[in-house]
C-alpha cells in the first residue's frame, strides 16, 4: 500500500508524538509498504532512508497549517491512505476532500480540551464549556480577567473543528483506553486502540552506545518537563522520603527548575541536572539508570518514555494516570503508585532490593514485546485496508 503519515511533529527535532510516527513509519517500511512523511518541522528531506516531505509555512501555524497540509494531501494520488498523527495534520487531511481515506490518531486530549492537556490551574478539569474556560484562562495568558474571556468563543470554535473533522474521518485510532474513552464520549463511537510502537532491537542497541557525559554508577532518574502537571515538584520529596542515598539525575527543563535545585539542596538529595540533551543521550542515560521515576500527575495519554523504558528493561516507579496504567501492570513490569506517598514508597523499593529490580526489568522486557512493529504493525494494516 502508498501511505502517508501526515504530523506537525517530526524528528530530528521532536517528542514522544514525532518520534512515535518515526517507529510507525519505518515498522510500515519494514512490512514491504511504500510510504511518505509529510510534515511542517524542519530537518533533512530522506531521514532514516524515508521520504519525509518538509513543509514550510509562516504565519499562525494554527491557520497555515492545516492548509499546508490540505495541499500537499491533495497531491497524493487517490490510491494513497492518509493517516494523520496530530490534531492540524488531521484538520489539513480531512479538508483535503478524500475523508474516506483518512484515518487519524489522537495521541492527546485535543478532541475534548482547547489546551490538549486536561489541565485547569494544575488540576484535572472534568469538561471544556465556558464557565471552565473562565478559570482555565486564569493564568495562562499576560491579560487579566475578565479581558482574557475575550478568547473564549476562539476556543469554542477552535475545540467545535476539530470535533467536527474527526467524526468525518474514515478511521480513529486511539492509542489508549484512555483516550479512546474520550473520543467515544464526544460522539465518536468507532474508535480503534493501537498503542505507540518501540523497537526493542533498535533501543538496546541505541542504550549501548556511551554517553557524552559522565554519570554515577548509580542514579535514580527523571526524563522530561520540569512542570507541575509532570509532577516534578514530587521527585526531590519522593526520593528524599526513600532514603535512597542516589543522586538524582533530571533530563528536561522547565518552570520548576528553581524550585527544583532549592529542594534538592535543602533535603540532601544530591542533583545532576544536564537539562535537554539529543536522543541518543537520553537512551543511553535511561538504559543504564537504576531506577526511572515517573511522578506525572496529569492523564497521561500513553508516555513514550515508559515505552522505551521497558524496552530497556529500566526498573519504573510511577503514579497511575491516565494510559499509565494500560503500560505497566503493577509488580510485574513496574511499580504504580496512587499518590505521592506511595510513589516515595516504590523509589524505596527500588533502591534498596536488587532481586525487585532484577525482576521487573525482566518483566518489563517482556511487557514491551506488546508494543514492538512485529504485534502492531498489522492492526495498523487493518486498519488501513478498510480505508484503501
Amino acid at each position: 500500500m502508498k501511505i502517508a503519515l501526515v504530523s506537525e511533529i517530526y524528528p530530528p527535532r521532536a517528542g514522544g508524538a514525532g518520534w512515535s510516527t518515526r517507529a510507525l513509519a519505518l515498522g510500515l517500511r519494514a512490512a514491504g509498504h511504500e510510504v511518505r512523511v509529510i510534515t511542517t518541522s524542519a530537518g533533512p528531506e530522506d531521514l532514516d532512508g524515508l521520504s519525509v516531505e518538509r513543509l514550510h509555512i509562516s504565519g499562525r501555524k494554527r491557520l497555515t497549517a492545516p492548509r499546508a497540509f490540505a495541499r500537499a494531501v491533495r497531491g497524493l494520488g487517490a490510491e494513497a491512505v492518509i493517516h494523520a498523527q496530530h490534531s492540524l495534520a488531521a484538520l489539513g487531511s480531512l479538508s483535503a476532500g478524500c475523508d474516506q481515506r483518512v484515518a487519524v490518531t489522537v495521541r492527546d486530549h485535543w478532541p475534548v480540551c482547547f489546551w490538549s492537556t486536561r489541565l485547569s490551574r494544575g488540576q484535572p478539569c472534568t469538561a471544556c464549556g465556558v464557565r471552565p474556560m473562565m478559570q482555565c484562562l486564569t493564568g495562562r495568558l499576560r491579560v487579566p480577567a475578565p479581558a482574557s474571556w475575550a478568547v473564549i468563543p476562539y476556543m469554542r470554535w477552535d475545540l467545535r473543528a476539530k470535533r467536527r473533522a474527526l467524526q468525518r474521518a474514515g478511521a480513529v485510532i486511539a492509542v489508549s483506553e484512555a483516550i479512546a474513552a474520550e473520543v467515544r464520549g464526544m460522539g465518536r463511537s468507532a474508535v480503534e486502540v493501537i498503542p505507540n510502537i518501540v523497537n526493542p532491537h533498535e533501543l538496546e542497541a541505541a542504550g549501548q552506545v556511551p554517553t557524552v557525559f559522565p554519570l554515577p554508577e548509580r542514579f535514580l532518574l527523571y526524563i522530561g518537563k520540569l512542570a507541575a502537571n509532570k509532577g516534578a515538584h514530587l521527585l526531590v520529596p519522593a526520593v528524599a522520603e526513600a532514603r535512597a542515598g542516589l543522586p538524582l539525575v533530571v533530563l528536561g527543563e522547565g518552570p520548576l527548575a528553581r524550585t527544583m535545585k532549592h529542594d534538592a539542596l535543602a533535603a540532601g538529595v544530591p542533583l545532576i541536572m544536564r537539562g535537554w540533551v539529543h536522543r541518543q543521550d537520553v537512551l543511553s542515560v535511561l538504559a543504564r539508570a537504576t531506577a526511572l521515576v515517573f511522578p506525572s500527575l496529569w492523564a497521561e495519554p500513553l508516555s513514550r518514555v515508559l515505552l522505551e523504558a521497558l524496552a530497556l528493561g529500566t526498573p519504573i516507579a510511577a503514579m497511575a494516570t491516565g494510559g499509565t496504567k494500560e503500560i505497566i501492570t503493577d509488580g510485574d513490569s513496574g511499580l504504580l503508585a496512587e499518590d505521592a506517598a506511595g510513589l516515595a514508597s516504590a523509589v524505596a523499593r527500588l533502591t534498596h532490593d536488587k532481586a525487585l529490580r532484577q525482576r521487573l526489568s525482566e518483566g518489563a522486557r517482556v511487557r514491551a514485546q506488546a508494543f514492538c512493529p512485529e504485534a502492531l504493525i498489522p492492526r495498523y494494516e487493518a486498519v488501513y485496508r478498510q480505508l484503501a
